[in-house]
């Protein structure tokens, strides 16, 4: 690993005025109730916000030790531009971020590891953290960097019905190729208005990397340093081309619906039931908690681009995870792992999971009764993800490259170029996206 695990407690040179007029913690400052503050820099949007805010009450009031306070408006990577240019006296008690970006996070001097904490834990309470979570959320040594508030999965809401009228099963969608092949029946056959909605250029990477292929040179950068991508070579670019071709012929018989607004961009045409396979996330099953849909649904996770991909029985774990700062306050980055332990206690992985439609992230919630309950009378097919999550492949895992999110969006500017233009230069498409990677992996080498 790159960077220390934790640094030594710094030597504090503000007065404790500015200190609690900074962005960051209040480090070993108390406040009125003799509290030490922690400060959590939170990314949800307001539904999510509110229902965490719960949880937040919980905790301060069961503990006589510390006290969060949630402040809110920073996305994800805004919360990594910010962190990044700031110092410790400036690092919150903890802060919101999202998996694919763990490579980053245990690179930084802003993030703490909670793997330490764990290591200095008498109770080991992740031990039965699933699998697929562990191997998302940690470094390439295998150490914890965070965890999820609760975990999702990247794949397809199925309206069930029209796929059954086209003449298809659940069973029978193995890869991209076979759900384009059922959307394209759908359509001809006038089953839906739509067959397919894109996701938001993570179904490229997710279907590339369980295709079993590398993004990067140097086995995606867990060799060695990486000097190029890999979507103009090999495998890499026999695989990108073909689902370049799938996606083309969609839009071409107008089976897929032009989509620019990312995962929730089709949530109102697939409720409506004029859509057979919407890209997003299995969380957005909260989406559907006050619609009265009168078509079955489920849900499944991306597949590889063809059958003979690699990884079947194993799926990415995602979501929001949340991680300890950096701040060099020992007793406000012990709060910090508190809060997350208290977060990943069952009754409140089922409190944010039945809210949010994450699933938890440890095996325990999951085999609980009030889970179950839940789960089978609001999510009945979550349960198909349970297995997969519970498995364990370190050959799945997101490039050691600080580039993923350069990657998602030269996939999204990828989709665009093909939904512009279906009967385009497909090469030319690719090409465009390898410079553009190869142009930002030439500054990432060139900063070292």
């Amino acid at each position: 690993m790159k960077k220390k695990l934790l640094s030594t407690i710094l030597v504090l040179v503000l007065a404790c005025s500015c200190l609690t007029a900074c962005d960051g913690g209040a480090g070993d400052d108390t406040n009125a109730s003799g509290k030490i503050e922690l400060s959590l820099w939170s990314t949800y949007t307001e539904a999510s916000n509110l229902k965490l805010t719960e949880l937040v009450a919980r905790f301060n009031a069961q503990s006589d030790k510390y006290e969060v306070k949630m402040e809110i408006g920073q996305s994800a990577s805004g919360n990594r531009q910010k962190l990044a240019a700031s110092t410790p006296d400036y690092y919150p008690s903890m802060f919101m971020g999202t998996n694919n970006a763990i490579v980053e996070y245990a690179q930084s001097d802003y993030t703490a590891p909670i793997q330490t904490f764990i290591d200095a834990d008498s109770e080991d309470w992740t031990a039965d953290v699933l699998g697929a979570v562990k191997t998302g959320f940690s470094d390439n040594e295998g150490n914890l960097i965070g965890l999820p508030v609760g975990t999702s999965v990247k794949g397809y809401m199925v309206n069930v019905d029209c796929l059954t009228a086209a003449g298809y099963t659940l069973d029978q969608m193995t890869s991209f190729e076979k759900i384009a092949e059922a959307a394209q029946a759908a359509k001809q056959k006038g089953v839906c208005q739509y067959g397919y909605i894109p996701s938001d250029g993570s179904d490229i990477l997710n279907m590339l990397l369980y295709q079993g292929v590398n993004i990067f040179d140097s086995g995606d950068g867990y060799d060695g340093d990486v000097t190029k991508c890999l979507y103009g070579e090999g495998e890499t670019n026999k695989y990108l081309k073909k689902y370049c071709e799938i996606l083309a012929g969609l839009f071409k018989t107008e089976a897929a619906m032009k989509n620019t607004n990312g995962a929730d961009g089709g949530t109102s045409t697939f409720v409506n039931g004029k859509a057979m396979f919407w890209g997003t996330t299995s969380s957005f099953v909260y989406e559907f908690a006050d619609v009265d849909m009168n078509f079955e649904w489920a849900f499944i996770p991306f597949r590889g681009v063809d059958d003979n991909a690699k990884y079947t029985d194993v799926v990415f774990a995602e979501g929001t995870g949340i991680f300890i700062g950096n701040t060099g306050d020992e007793k406000e980055m012990q709060g910090a792992y508190e809060f997350i332990k208290f977060l990943g206690k069952p009754e409140n992985q089922i409190f944010w999971c039945t809210f949010r439609g994450y699933t938890p992230y440890t095996k325990s919630t999951l085999d609980s009764q009030e889970w179950i309950t839940w789960r089978d009378a609001n999510h009945p097919t979550e349960l198909a993800l349970e297995a997969p999550l519970q498995n364990a492949d370190m050959g799945l895992r997101f490039p050691n490259v600080p580039l993923i999110s350069k990657i998602l969006t030269v996939n999204k500017e990828l989709t665009s170029y093909i939904m512009s233009d279906p009967t385009g230069d497909l090469d030319g498409y690719i090409k465009q996206t390898v410079d553009s990677v190869n142009q930002s992996v030439d500054m990432m080498n060139a900063r070292k």
